[in-house]
């Protein structure tokens, strides 16, 4: 597999412009960067950065034969460069849009993209860490291409399903990212291609986020699971178990779905599951009064109700890393420890990104906790 990332204007000036948008490595350091990664995961990367629109459409039409997924940011061209996404639309090759900053939430000329409707996945505001997610989608398609499900008429409801031929249980994957719109269920591609690989039918859940979502996105996950059941069922694959495995804010969105289905099983990664602590860490950037639409003080009835009672909690199975620096493991531990139906697995020296990396050991927890087998305690 090769991937090709195609830079637009004045990204050869990364490091120097704008460093609180755009951050201080060079372009060159980035490019490296991408290609160690491709070495980890055995795949090429190939990188192009030009200032002129003519010499990024001869690259991507040269691409179209050599390469088996274009990540691309266009710069300024995304915004009005129609030779561009005429030249991606003509090459059949994946492609991901990037961009460092994001786009949504400054000009309003930056907010409108001609390259998004013929883009797999658009990736904006994650800084730099958005180009390897890009890469990470891409390898993940390929190796298990997923259909697409949607679940109700917003965009944002919709599921990625991936159905091996006969498939163990039905794994319903909900996303993190503190319910803010930048962070999607590309997050969860690579897990999902590797579960479907190991034999697991994956549900990668999109739903409803941004401010005041807290009612869209626990009815979104609800819908989402009963529709990806309901799709199993139409495709004759009946009496399949069925677990939800939700990450950060995922993983409280998969409590809360426990709370209401007992009979699902759920596996709650390094779970946002103490909102009035994670508020309180923030202060100057507080994503649970974002979600919620307002501080506790403004809406204390409002707090206590999107607090997670873990009143069915004994199908619930949480794994946190003990190096985990955005969410802290010991919120997990005083859930586990007034509910003692609920199971806790500490994974030694896993920080919050390892528990959805299939390349890290705890792929070998997950899977173990899918099946409801002993805890793999490291």
């Amino acid at each position: 597999m090769r991937i090709l990332l195609i830079n637009g204007p004045n990204l050869n000036l990364l490091g120097t412009r704008e460093p609180h948008i755009y951050g201080s490595d060079t372009l060159a350091d980035l490019e490296a960067m991408w290609r160690r990664h491709g070495t980890t995961f055995g795949i090429g990367i190939d990188t192009y950065q030009s200032n002129h629109e003519g010499a990024i459409i001869d690259e991507i039409q040269a691409a179209g034969p050599r390469h088996d997924g274009i990540v691309i940011n266009a710069g300024a061209f995304t915004h009005y460069s129609y030779a561009i996404h005429d030249a991606l639309r003509a090459i059949d090759v994946p492609v991901v849009e990037v961009h460092i900053s994001d786009i949504h939430e400054r000009e309003e000329w930056r907010k409108v993209s001609v390259i998004s409707p013929i883009a797999e996945r658009v990736i904006v505001g994650r800084g730099t860490q958005g180009y390897l997610d890009a890469i990470n989608l891409l390898i993940a398609r390929s190796l298990f291409p997923p259909s697409s499900l949607h679940y109700g008429p917003d965009p944002d409801q919709v599921i990625d399903l991936r159905i091996p031929d006969d498939p163990r249980a039905l794994v319903n994957l909900i996303h993190g990212g503190f319910w803010r719109t930048k962070w999607a269920r590309d997050t969860m591609d690579p897990i999902a291609a590797a579960l479907a690989g190991a034999g697991y039918a994956t549900a990668n859940i999109e739903y409803r986020r941004g401010p005041a979502s807290f009612d869209a996105s626990n009815s979104d996950v609800a819908g989402a699971v009963e529709a990806a059941s309901r799709h199993l069922v139409e495709q004759g694959h009946a009496d399949l178990p069925a677990v939800a495995v939700g990450h950060s804010a995922g993983g409280y969105l998969a409590i809360r779905l426990a709370e209401e289905h007992p009979e699902m099983s759920v596996v709650a990664l390094s779970p946002v599951i103490n909102l009035e602590a994670i508020s309180a860490a923030r202060p100057d950037d507080d994503p649970v009064a974002a979600y919620l639409g307002n501080d506790i003080a403004a809406a204390p009835d409002l707090w206590d109700r999107a607090a997670p009672s873990g009143r069915n909690a004994t199908r619930v199975t949480i794994v946190h890393g003990s190096m985990d620096s955005d969410v802290p493991a010991d919120h997990s531990l005083a859930f586990h420890d007034s509910h003692p139906g609920s199971t806790l697995v500490t994974l030694v020296g896993a920080d919050h990104m390892h528990l959805i990396d299939p390349h890290h050991a705890a792929f070998a927890t997950l899977t173990a906790a899918i099946e409801g087998e002993p805890p793999l305690d490291s």
